[in-house]
C-alpha cells in the first residue's frame, strides 16, 4: 500500500455522450480529457468497455486508446478493461502488441469476466462460436500465450505468433474484480489487481480481496511486487452544493440502463425536470449514493480515507458528468486537494 505522504491518482474514462453531442465529439472530448489528465500529473489514462448503452462511446477501447496515444507521450494508457469473454484471446494479444508499439512503455492490459452490457447484447458479440464460452481462466492462459510467444506443453496453437512481432510489446495485465473472484486470479496470473469500487463499494469485501491477493500473489516479469488499484466514481465542484447538482444526470442514466434504455448522457436540467416515480428516485439516489460527490477538500478526503481502508496503492477515478470542460475541471479540483491533502502539516513552536 502507497504510504500516507502520496497518492497516485489515474483516470477512468467511460467516454459519455452527451446530450446534443455525437459520438465524434464524445471521443475528441476523452481525448482532450487524456491530455489534461497528463498535464495535471495523473499516473494512467483507462477506457472502459460498454456496449449498448447510447450514453457511452466506449464500446472499443483500443480505438481510443491508439487516438490517445498520438495525442499523448507520458501517461500510461490502458484498457479498464477488455471483457475479455467477449473477444478472442488471440486478437486481444495482437490490439495490444500493436497499441505497445504505438506507445512504448506505456501500456496497460486491464481484463474482466463481465460482459460490459447486457444478456442479449453479449450473446450478439460473442456469436455462436464455443471458444466464447471458455472459462475466463483458460481464455486468461490463451491470451497469456499468445502475447508473450510462451505456449504450454501440447498447446493446440503453439508457434502462433500474435502479430506485429518483437519484443517488449505484451503490456503488463491487471485482472478487474468486484466481487472478490478477481483477486484470487491476479495472484495466481503475477497480474496487478483492479477493484471496481465504483461498482461495489463494499469497502470491507474490497479490503479483504486486496488481503487475499497479496498473501497468494507470485511474482512476475510485469509484477515483482503485488499492486492494487481501488475503481471510485467522483463528482466534484467547488461548492458541495454545485457538486451535487452535477451529480443529477448520473442517476438519471444509471436509472435509463436499468431499464434497457439507450440515451445519450442526460444534461442537469433534464435530470432535474424527469418525473421521478418514489421507486425511480430510489434506483436514480442508488446509484448516486455509489459516488463520491462534495468540494475537493471532502472528496481528497474521502479518497485518502478509502486508499487507507481498502489498501490501494493508487486510485482511479470516474468522473462522469456532462459538460466535457467540468470534467477536466474536476480533474484539477480533485489533483490539487490531494496533493495538498498530501503535505506533511508543519509544526509549530
Amino acid at each position: 500500500m502507497t504510504d500516507s505522504s502520496s497518492l497516485p491518482l489515474s483516470v477512468l474514462d467511460l467516454v459519455p455522450v452527451p446530450l446534443g453531442m455525437d459520438a465524434a465529439g464524445g471521443v475528441r472530448e476523452a481525448l482532450r480529457l487524456a491530455q489534461e489528465a497528463e498535464a495535471l500529473g495523473y499516473h494512467r489514462y483507462w477506457v472502459a468497455e460498454h456496449h449498448n448503452m447510447g450514453a457511452l462511446a466506449s464500446s472499443v477501447p483500443l480505438a481510443v486508446l491508439a487516438a490517445a496515444s498520438q495525442v499523448t507521450s507520458t501517461i500510461r494508457l490502458g484498457s479498464g478493461g477488455v471483457m475479455l469473454p467477449n473477444h478472442s484471446p488471440l486478437s486481444v494479444a495482437e490490439g495490444y502488441r500493436l497499441l505497445g508499439a504505438l506507445a512504448p512503455g506505456r501500456v496497460d492490459l486491464g481484463l474482466g469476466r463481465a460482459p460490459g452490457t447486457d444478456g442479449r447484447t453479449a450473446r450478439a458479440l460473442r456469436g455462436a462460436g464455443a471458444m466464447m464460452e471458455e472459462p475466463f481462466e483458460r481464455q486468461l492462459s490463451d491470451l497469456i500465450a499468445y502475447g508473450t510467444g510462451e505456449y504450454p506443453a501440447g498447446h493446440p496453437f503453439a508457434g502462433t505468433v500474435a502479430a506485429p512481432a518483437g519484443e517488449g510489446l505484451f503490456p503488463p495485465l491487471w485482472i478487474l474484480s468486484s466481487s472478490g473472484h478477481g483477486a484470487h486470479v491476479a495472484a495466481q496470473a503475477g497480474a496487478g489487481l483492479a477493484f471496481a469500487w465504483h461498482i461495489n463499494p463494499d469497502t470491507d469485501l474490497a479490503r479483504r480481496a486486496a488481503d487475499a491477493y497479496r498473501r497468494h500473489f507470485e511474482p512476475s516479469e510485469a509484477f515483482p511486487e503485488s499492486r492494487v488499484i481501488v475503481a471510485a466514481s467522483v463528482v466534484t465542484a467547488p461548492t458541495a452544493a454545485e457538486a451535487e447538482e452535477q451529480s443529477l444526470p448520473l442517476g438519471l442514466m444509471f436509472l435509463r440502463l436499468t431499464r434497457g434504455e439507450s440515451a445519450p448522457f442526460p444534461t442537469v436540467e433534464e435530470a432535474k425536470a424527469y418525473p421521478y416515480t418514489p421507486q425511480e428516485r430510489a434506483v436514480a439516489d442508488g446509484m448516486r449514493r455509489r459516488a463520491i460527490i462534495g468540494d475537493p477538500q471532502t472528496v481528497a478526503e474521502r479518497l485518502h480515507a478509502l486508499a487507507e481502508d481498502t489498501g490501494a496503492d493508487e486510485l482511479i477515478l470516474s468522473v462522469n458528468v456532462p459538460d466535457p470542460a467540468l470534467r477536466r475541471r474536476a480533474l484539477g479540483l480533485i489533483m490539487d486537494a490531494v496533493q495538498v491533502a498530501d503535505r506533511p502539516t508543519a509544526l509549530v513552536g
